[in-house]
């Protein structure tokens, strides 16, 4: 088809951008319209709202609700200062944990305390108190498994200092071997100035085995076969399985020698007779792990005027238990912690020595023991700890000394009988 200038009507070469004729130009333009001119004012006022609005939008932005988070620890500033809000199970109110590992055996429910600290951040001071004022409400909630056959459960945070000193809120958790794991137990602290802090820290639980022995499954029928018993199982079992022997009412003539793992030993009575132990029972260090605990209930330690009832380096939890007639009945040494309570320590040399140089106490109780004529009935050379040994419901009586308080420990013996 023929081009033709839409001007003349002149034939044009297909290539041509203008006519050969006429000289105008074949080309579409867009001729630009007239520029449109804004008034200044108009630009000022605009201008204006503009400033305002992001004057107003960092306000916002600089006052609104803020929400911390975090799992262990949380930073949180307001106009006071700079804060170290964190949560464990330690004493330390310095140390944050994320997690917390617990054992779970065949008990119905496990209990420990939840403590929530707040420290000065530049400081370390305790600021729990000043903070505590701030904050609106403080809750604890649980996130797990809700198909889980049992559940974590919590009792409402409380300020506890008298017994747990230095924390702001303390809160005790129940579990057992079939909760959930892991559990995450959430600190909310609403604040009266419309901020959240959300603190986060995990629960992780491993559940133990228990073995139960006694004369109807082992042979327990002297101390070379329950020293063979116990050989067996500290080789055998796992560090945190635990390991329960029901003893028979018969005397022990040997030694023995707990070693490996904690082991718990139970007596019978039969006719009136305890199960006894004539030479005693050692117990050795293991520098592997200081938090196991042994655990000796209604047995009786008959000695003959030397040695040693009960010797441990590792920790031990004895209740019920009559030491008669040695030179030293309980001895704790080493850098580790021995409760006895209900117990009766009569006619030893000393009845309770504590010469250990830890640095940690399971528990502060030696409550309803009774000493009677004992040349020493306590003599504390070292202790690893400031907290106060309670011994509530204790009985001295004619002893040569009732309490030799070598390194100058604290004592509760308001409630204690001295005769």
């Amino acid at each position: 088809m023929e081009k033709k200038c839409p001007f003349c009507g002149a034939p044009l070469p297909n290539e041509a951008v203008f006519c050969p004729s006429c000289a105008k130009s074949i080309n579409d333009r867009i001729h630009p319209g007239n520029p449109r001119y804004f008034p200044r004012r108009f630009l000022k006022i605009a201008l204006g709202i503009f400033l305002a609005a992001t004057v107003c939008a960092g306000i916002f932005l600089l006052i609104r609700p803020k929400t911390y988070s975090g799992i262990g620890e949380v930073t949180y500033t307001d106009q006071d200062g700079t804060y170290q809000i964190l949560t464990n199970v330690s004493t330390d109110r310095y140390y944050p944990m994320t997690e917390i590992f617990q054992d779970a055996g065949e008990q119905e429910s496990y209990r420990f305390p939840l403590r929530l600290y707040i420290n000065h951040k530049n400081t370390g001071a305790d600021a729990s108190g000043m903070f505590l004022q701030k904050v609106k409400s403080a809750k604890l909630h649980i996130q797990q498994d809700t198909e889980s056959s049992s559940h974590a459960e919590f009792s409402p945070p409380q300020p506890l200092k008298e017994s747990f000193p230095g924390t702001a809120l303390v809160s005790y958790i129940n579990f057992n071997k079939n909760c959930a794991s892991p559990t995450r137990f959430i600190w909310t602290l609403s604040m009266e100035n419309g901020d959240t802090i959300r603190l986060g820290i995990d629960l992780i639980i491993t559940p133990i085995q228990t073995y139960h022995y006694n004369a109807e499954n082992a042979d327990l029928s002297d101390s070379a076969a329950l020293q063979a018993l116990i050989d067996r199982l500290a080789k055998e079992t796992s560090q945190k399985d635990v390991v329960n022997i029901t003893l028979p009412a018969i005397s022990y003539a040997e030694p023995v020698i707990l070693w490996g793992r904690s082991f718990n030993l139970t007596g019978s009575e039969e006719n009136g007779i305890r199960t006894a132990f004539s030479a005693g029972i050692q117990i050795r260090s293991q520098t592997d792990e200081k938090d196991w605990i042994s655990k000796f209930t209604g047995i009786d330690f008959l000695g003959d005027g030397t040695g040693v009832g009960l010797s441990t380096a590792n920790r031990a939890w004895v209740q019920d238990c009559r030491f008669t007639n040695w030179k030293t009945a309980v001895l704790c040494y080493g850098d580790t912690w021995v409760n006895t309570l209900d117990c009766v320590f009569e006619k030893n040399g000393t009845g309770l020595y504590y010469n250990s140089t830890g640095d940690s106490y399971s528990d502060t109780r030696f409550t309803g023991n009774q000493f009677r004529e004992n040349n020493t009935a306590v003599l504390l050379e070292n202790v690893p700890t400031i907290a106060e040994m309670d011994f509530s419901d204790c009985v001295f009586e004619n002893n040569g000394i009732d309490i030799d308080n070598r390194c100058g420990q604290a004592l509760g013996i308001s409630y204690a009988v001295f005769q």
